[in-house]
């Protein structure tokens, strides 16, 4: 019997991945594209160039492509084929909808199956790394995570499920206490913001050599210093970690998951950031919940958007129908 393929086009806010995936598991072809610029406009110009590449490297596979998975950011509502995409106004976002798939079925010529980016790394982690796991979530940054209940991944009613936060209001809080940590945060959960705050107070930290002469100062730069013991660095991470781990706690109380996987390019933080995080998780979740609760960081990194687009086309697809 001849072996399945599937494509898997996974769309993060920093770089693009396409792989052609046989339907043991393995890996047949993969290509990267750095993203600039990130928009509705853009993220269909880089998609129909990562497909057309991979497909010219699928040539001889190109008969039994069972479909194509992709995954990128916002509400993707994967029954009507239609991704809201948030676009930013001001201090607000919008949303635009755009029906994708079946643009991209007409231009593509395969099966196309649409999937939120956490829901993918969420899967791709399970059939990966914990297949004997049932229920488990994937921390996608602090805003959104994806969740796998009873050995699916759960959507919600249009495809909107695990995006963890509130909408911001002039006056967050109230006689039951500070909402301010459930508003929306940045994918790197601030902590660029946090140090060149630092910076500008004066202290004293290796970061301030790593600010380019336009502000920019780059994630990895942070977590790298943290390794080196620099103290500013390490504090930045500690208070991160503390913020995403209240988060988690919430959410472990709420569905009592079995594991919990960190990533969406935080896993670069480290296993100091995990302890700190897993402290928290800890403190702020009942022990009948966390009793026998792994929190650990993604292996899969940056590829695990693409792995688990692809890897749904294989196990998901019942659940578009």
């Amino acid at each position: 019997m001849k072996n399945k393929y599937s494509i898997g086009i996974g769309l993060n806010l920093f770089d693009a991945r396409a792989i052609l995936l046989r339907d043991d598991g393995k890996v047949i072809a993969q290509i990267e594209k750095k993203r600039e610029q990130v928009s509705a406009n853009e993220t269909i110009e880089v998609l129909l160039e990562l497909f057309e590449v991979i497909v010219s490297k699928a040539k001889q596979y190109k008969e039994n492509i069972s479909g194509v998975g992709l995954a990128l950011g916002g509400i993707v509502d994967g029954t009507k084929g239609i991704v809201h995409w948030p676009q930013k106004q001001n201090s607000s976002y919008t949303y635009i909808s755009v029906p994708l798939k079946d643009y991209l079925e007409k231009k593509f010529g395969f099966p196309v199956t649409l999937e939120n980016d956490a829901n993918a790394c969420a899967w791709a982690e399970h059939v990966t790394n914990f297949p004997k796991c049932k229920n488990m979530l994937y921390m996608f940054s602090g805003v959104g995570c994806g969740i796998v209940i009873d050995g699916h991944i759960y959507r919600g009613k249009n495809g909107g499920a695990g995006e963890l936060f509130l909408n911001h209001q002039k006056t967050m809080n109230c006689t039951l206490g500070d909402f301010s940590f459930l508003r929306q945060w940045p994918v790197d959960l601030n902590m660029v913001k946090r140090a060149k705050e630092l910076v500008s107070l004066g202290k004293d930290t290796a970061l301030i050599k790593k600010i380019t002469p336009t502000g920019d100062l780059a994630l990895k730069d942070i977590f790298t210093e943290a390794g080196k013991k620099d103290k500013v660095a390490k504090e930045i991470l500690k208070e991160a970690a503390a913020c995403l781990g209240a988060k988690i706690a919430f959410l472990v109380n709420l569905l009592n998951p079995e594991v919990v996987v960190v990533g969406g390019g935080i896993e670069g933080a480290g296993e100091s950031f995990l302890e700190e995080c897993a402290d928290t998780v800890k403190n702020f979740s009942f022990s009948e919940m966390r009793n026998n609760l792994k929190v650990t960081l993604s292996q899969l990194g940056e590829n695990a958007t693409s792995l688990g687009a692809a890897s749904i086309i294989f196990g998901e697809n019942s659940l578009q129908e």
